[in-house]
């Protein structure tokens, strides 16, 4: 069974536009592992296409079409066999438990970091991920990818204005930690158990100077050698986890 060109047209334009995705409320999914993760979450799957002769088995009714057509679709030079179209969730504020730290993205624009910091997040036990200003989009086809699936479980809300998106976690009661290289509490001797926002700022410039009075504490990563920085990604997993084994210590 084929699509027609109205399909293959609206389905590209959510796999590989932001705008298209938040008008349609859709995302698409790429890929035998992420396909049977967004399966096995409470995400709401409208169709899984698989391309002919893929041989592929799963737990959900599957559309067969020729894989030129998945060609069309996809966002990879070389897709896989199956993608699959999803409700795009959307959480508000009030959807974050303010009793565990939340994940706080400013200004990040790669697609990979975005989904790294995800799978950080849900991996050491966070209430969520906020995206705010100009970070990627959380829903986007490499965002998802690097999340490994995180997305599919993790409540994300997006804050496209940061400052005010700032000021609702200081008066939702998180403590707002931000990260930069000097005058800064190393991070293993920082008080880091209660409920913390740990805020990120952008590949290039971090938070910079405009966000200053809007963070609580700063703290930094504590480094042997000459190094001048890590990548955002693995600092937030080295802070996301310093957070976690405060928390698993204090009880």
């Amino acid at each position: 069974m084929g699509l027609s060109r109205t399909e293959i047209s609206r389905l590209r334009g959510v796999a590989r536009h932001r705008r298209d995705r938040h008008a349609a409320g859709r995302f698409v999914v790429e890929g035998e592992k992420l396909v049977r993760e967004v399966l096995a979450s409470d995400l709401t799957v409208h169709q899984v296409l698989v391309a002919e002769g893929a041989g592929l088995t799963l737990d959900a009714p599957m559309v067969e079409v020729a894989g030129h057509q998945l060609e069309r679709i996809a966002s990879t030079t070389s897709p896989q066999p199956v993608l699959a179209e999803v409700t795009l969730p959307v959480h508000d504020r009030g959807d974050l438990a303010t009793d565990r730290p939340v994940l706080v993205a400013v200004d990040l624009n790669d697609p990979g970091n975005v989904g790294t910091l995800a799978r950080s997040a849900e991996a050491a036990g966070f209430a969520g991920l906020v995206a705010m200003g100009t970070t990627a989009d959380p829903w986007g086809p490499k965002t998802v990818r690097a999340s490994a699936g995180a997305l599919f479980r993790l409540p994300v809300v997006i804050e496209t204005d940061a400052s005010d998106g700032l000021a609702w976690l200081g008066e939702a009661g998180f403590r707002r930690v931000g990260t930069r290289m000097h005058e800064a509490t190393p991070c293993d001797r920082a008080e880091l158990s209660g409920p913390v926002a740990l805020v990120l700022g952008s590949e290039a410039h971090g938070l910079g100077h405009h966000h200053d009075a809007q963070i609580d504490e700063w703290v930094t990563i504590p480094m042997a050698g000459n190094l001048e920085s890590l990548n955002v990604a693995m600092s937030g997993a080295i802070l996301t986890y310093e957070i976690a084994r405060q928390r698993r210590e204090s009880g």
